[in-house]
């Protein structure tokens, strides 16, 4: 009897170990800080934030991103407390060379917002030092 059980976890246990699951209820927006941007004619405050999450991934071709655009958010004194209000969004699709640069040639954190910013021609400040 010890014998059948033993061999019952194991095989459950092996099971288990070879599924891929993506959580797609996970809906946390992640950002880089991007060059100053109007994402509309309207704004009055200029965007500095991209943010972005994945919405769809079929872990073989393509992936397609949630994007939008975010001004600085200040309190009363003028300090950046974190990202405001949607100025702009949308979706964007990673495939091709893009999507097998990603985690193998590219770093896995950077490469979508590189890959989102050069779509819709948006750049990145420059972080050396002088």
């Amino acid at each position: 009897m010890k014998k059948t059980i033993c061999i019952l976890i194991l095989c459950l246990a092996t099971s288990f170990a070879f599924g891929q699951t993506i959580d797609t209820t996970v809906k946390n927006i992640v950002a880089v800080k991007i060059n100053p941007v109007k994402a509309s004619f309207q704004d009055t405050a200029l965007s500095v934030y991209l943010g972005a999450y994945v919405v769809n991934d079929d872990l073989k071709s393509s992936a397609t991103f949630y994007w939008c655009l975010m001004p600085a958010a200040k309190d009363a004194n003028g300090n950046v407390t974190g990202a405001g209000p949607i100025t702009a969004q949308g979706n964007f699709t990673m495939s091709g060379t893009d999507y097998t640069k990603w985690c193998n040639q590219e770093p896995c954190s950077t490469w979508p917002f590189t890959c989102i910013a050069t779509a819709y021609g948006l750049s990145f400040p420059d972080t050396k030092k002088k």
